[in-house]
């Protein structure tokens, strides 16, 4: 037999190694993210392993820490066979990520894969295809260095090649992983939002099925779109009140209709109030009773554009500038390769890269999405300001000249607060939807504060509520108490360790809950008046 010309012969690429970093005990998950099941039962760690062994990596690497001989259990049956399974455990993981990349590189290179794909066990949206999408683009170079982009932020899975597995296993200290290794060399970014969220969870959903309607939205292809139907976050008002009222913020009828509406028609909630009647703290709420990341925005007076969307980091570009001035004194300069290049539109384009964006809330809240944006006292911004936010929010899109267009691959949740120290213009109210949100009868603003404050002994909690409603009803004070004043001051009393309310105890702790001086000495001249009452 005449051997095949080698111009001829078949090439078989080397399957990767893939690599499920799982160690760690998920403190804010409140247990290991290795034992989280969704709601319909699947575990994220088998989920992980089957993701990489779909996309062609083989063998899979398990990295296990905290509560390993439970996670083991969620392994088996594997749906690859036990030759290309291999589960191992890293002794000092409670030191971070750092530890848990060293042994799953440890272990790699004991295959003769030239790849390692690295991929987190909190991504719960990574598919298999975002993970052949980027194996792809890195092929099987030993030298290669690719990962996962979303919208231009990088994110996982992170391809090393073989070459730069010691210099990553070196540079993992603490909870950085392989990122500080990552940031100083060049790395293909794989833009994959069209596949996935690429967002890690670090808190357990607080209702059913959120994680997952949230894959869905970027799986299912009619699930996409301005104009197409998206699945709701929330059920109903009466849902969304539940979900609010299990972290602590309790809502009325006409606010959760307002809300819920928000969420399903996918518009900005414009909330204008009082100052601490909770405006801010719905925000919060919102995003904690999601499970997505809230993404502040505070407004001052003269605040532009910049200062919401991004900035360069005018320092590192400067240290970068001159690492490659003393890098070509000592290296030459040349086209011939002899040295790095100063030719001027390389420079410029290694100055404006991606490392040295410093990303500010709209840019982040487009880039992170599903989140919640939150634009406080929107009213402190003047009229130019309004004008961008107005177009940002008819968009959901911002153009960065130097890298392009940001695009939002779903609209983030907004909401914007206002104390009315000026009128807003149409434009942007037309754009949002409305709801004044006043200060609470005396009923609910007790159970606000046993609901915030439980701790708090219930006598004392209603003397309170009740001495600051009545502060609210007078017509002399510049600014009365709110809801959040009233925690305050129910938690002040409860730290000196009182029982009950008398005109001393109220008079000492009185800089709590009234802020001017004026108020205060119109309050403490009346203070055995209103106690009596």
């Amino acid at each position: 037999m005449e051997p095949v010309p080698a111009s001829t012969q078949r090439v078989v690429p080397i399957a990767p190694v893939g690599v499920v970093l799982a160690a760690g005990e998920g403190r804010r998950m409140g247990m290991p993210k290795a034992l989280v099941r969704d709601p319909d039962g699947t575990s994220w760690l088998r989920r992980a392993v089957e993701t990489l062994s779909d996309a062609g990596c083989a063998p899979v690497v398990v990295v296990l820490g905290a509560q390993a001989d439970e996670a083991r259990t969620l392994l088996g049956p594997p749906t690859c066979s036990d030759r290309d399974l291999r589960v191992v455990e890293v002794d000092d993981w409670t030191g971070g990520m750092g530890a848990s990349l060293r042994r799953g590189l440890e272990e790699a290179a004991t295959t003769a894969a030239t790849t390692a794909v690295m991929t987190l066990v909190d991504l719960p949206d990574v598919g298999s295809r975002v993970v052949a999408r980027v194996t792809a683009a890195a092929g099987d170079d030993p030298s290669a260095l690719a990962r996962a982009a979303y919208q231009g932020r990088p994110g996982h899975p992170v391809v090393l090649g073989r070459e730069h597995w010691g210099g990553a296993a070196a540079a993992a200290v603490g909870d950085q992983g392989a990122r500080e290794y990552l940031l100083h060399r060049d790395v293909v970014l794989v833009e994959c939002v069209d596949l996935a969220t690429g967002r890690d969870h670090d808190v357990r959903a607080a209702s059913v099925g959120i994680a997952t309607r949230a894959r869905e939205r970027f799986t299912n292809p009619t699930a996409r779109g301005d104009d197409r139907a998206m699945t709701p976050l929330v059920a109903s008002a009466a849902d969304l009140a539940e979900r609010l009222g299990a972290t602590g913020y309790l809502v009325d009828d006409s606010l959760a209709t307002i809300g819920f509406l928000a969420l399903a028609l996918r518009r900005p909630l414009l909330l204008e109030g009082e100052p601490g009647t909770g405006k801010t703290a719905l925000a919060e709420a919102l995003a904690q009773a999601l499970d997505i990341p809230l993404v502040r925005l505070q407004c001052y007076e003269g605040i532009d554009a910049t200062q919401a969307l991004y900035d360069w980091d005018f320092p590192r570009q400067i240290l970068h500038l001159r690492a490659l001035e003393t890098a070509a004194r000592v290296g030459g300069d040349g086209a011939d390769g002899s040295g790095p290049s100063t030719d001027t539109s390389e420079l410029e384009k290694s100055l404006f890269d991606e490392r040295f964006l410093l990303a500010r809330p709209v840019l982040r809240a487009l880039r992170e999405s599903p989140a919640v944006l939150l634009v406080d006292e929107v009213d402190r911004a003047d009229d130019e300001f309004e004008a961008f936010l107005l177009e940002v929010l008819s968009t959901y899109q911002v153009t960065i000249p130097e890298l392009g267009t940001v695009r939002a691959a779903t609209p983030p949740i907004v909401v914007l607060t206002s104390n009315r120290t000026r009128e807003l213009h149409d434009a942007l109210k037309r754009r949002c939807l409305y709801h004044w949100i006043d200060h609470p009868g005396l009923e609910r603003e007790l159970a606000i504060v046993r609901s915030r404050a439980p701790h708090v002994a219930p006598a004392l909690a209603e003397q309170v509520v009740r001495l600051t409603q009545r502060l609210r009803g007078r017509d002399d004070l510049v600014k009365p108490p709110g809801v959040a004043e009233t925690l305050d001051w129910a938690r002040a009393l409860d730290v000196m360790g009182a029982s009950d309310l008398d005109v001393e105890l109220a008079s000492a702790t009185l800089g709590v809950a009234v802020k001017y001086r004026e108020d205060a000495d119109r309050v403490r001249a009346s203070l055995d008046e209103i106690l009596r009452v």
